[in-house]
C-alpha cells in the first residue's frame, strides 16, 4: 500500500541544467577550503526551506526561534565549521538574508520551487510505460507547474513593491498575508492599495489589509470601480490628501502645456 496520499505534494527544485556555472554558485565552489561542500550545503538549505517559500526559521510552540549554526549543522548533517563559513559567504554573495526577526531568507528560492502531486506523478509514470506522446496527451504536471510558476510570479512581484517602498524584508507571517490577498484580489488592486498606503505615509500591512477589506465588503470586483466609485473614500485617507488627489485630477495638464510653451514664445 503507497505510504502516500494521492492529493499530497512534494515540493523540488527546478534546477536548470546550468546551475553549476552561475556565477554565485561558481565562486563558491572556488572556495577553499571546501567549496563544494559550500555549494553543497547551500542546496541542502533551499530544500529544508521549500515549503516555506525560502525562510527558514524554527517554530517552538508559540514562539519563533532563528537557527543558529549549530542548529543548523544538525538539520543539514553537516560540519559546524563548514556551516559557520558557509553561511558567512551565501550572506556576502547575497543568496541568503538574516531578517529582522531572526529568519534565514534564500533570496534565489522562489525561481526554483516546484510542486506535483502524488497523483500528477502516478499519471505522468502511466504515460511513460505507455509511451503515449506528450504533444498528444499534454501532462496535467505542466499545467501545474505553470500555475505554481504564475503564483510564485505574483507573490515575487507584490512582495518586491512593498519590501523597496517599506524598506525592509517581509516576515513570514506578512508574506502569508500577501498570499491571501492574492487569492480574493487582482494583483492590481492589490497594487493601488499599497499605493493608497505610501501617499497617506502608512507603510503597514495591516492598513492595507483595512482597505482591501472595504473593497471586498463593499462588493468591487475590478480596479475601475474601485477608482470612480471609492477613490477618494478609501480607509484612513487624510482630509489633506483626498484634496490632493481632487486636484491631481482637477489639474488640465494640456492647458498647462499650451500656457507654458505661449509664454515661452512671446518672451522671445
Amino acid at each position: 500500500m503507497s505510504k502516500y496520499d494521492k492529493d499530497t505534494k512534494f515540493y523540488f527544485l527546478q534546477l536548470k541544467e546550468d546551475f553549476f556555472d552561475d556565477d554565485a554558485i561558481n565562486w563558491l565552489e572556488d572556495q577553499e577550503p571546501n567549496g563544494r561542500d559550500y555549494a553543497y550545503f547551500y542546496l541542502k538549505l533551499c530544500l529544508k526551506s521549500l515549503k516555506s517559500n525560502g525562510i527558514l526559521i524554527r517554530n517552538v510552540g508559540d514562539i519563533l526561534i532563528p537557527y543558529d549554526n549549530k542548529k543548523l549543522s544538525e538539520l543539514t548533517k553537516m560540519d559546524f565549521d563548514t556551516v559557520t563559513v558557509a553561511m558567512e559567504l551565501l550572506k556576502k554573495i547575497g543568496l541568503i538574508k538574516i531578517l529582522e526577526s531572526g529568519e534565514i531568507y534564500l533570496t534565489q528560492l522562489q525561481n526554483l520551487i516546484g510542486s506535483r502531486s502524488v497523483g500528477a506523478l502516478k499519471k505522468q509514470q502511466q504515460r511513460l510505460i505507455n509511451r503515449q506522446e506528450a504533444d498528444i496527451c499534454p501532462p496535467k504536471i505542466e499545467l501545474e507547474q505553470e500555475i505554481e510558476l504564475k503564483n510564485i510570479n505574483r507573490i515575487k512581484s507584490i512582495t518586491t513593491i512593498i519590501e523597496n517602498n517599506f524598506g525592509r524584508s517581509l516576515s513570514p507571517i506578512e508574506l502569508e498575508k500577501i498570499n491571501y490577498w492574492l487569492s480574493l484580489f487582482d494583483d492590481e488592486i492589490i497594487q493601488y492599495a499599497i499605493e493608497i498606503s505610501i501617499l497617506n505615509h502608512k507603510p503597514n500591512l495591516n492598513y492595507i489589509n483595512g482597505i482591501l477589506t472595504n473593497w471586498k465588503t463593499a462588493g468591487y470586483k475590478t480596479i475601475e470601480e474601485i477608482k470612480e466609485c471609492n477613490k477618494y473614500n478609501s480607509p484612513g485617507l487624510t482630509e489633506e490628501l483626498k484634496q490632493n488627489l481632487n486636484d491631481l485630477d482637477d489639474y488640465n495638464w494640456w492647458d498647462e502645456h499650451i500656457e507654458e510653451d505661449e509664454k515661452i514664445e512671446n518672451n522671445k
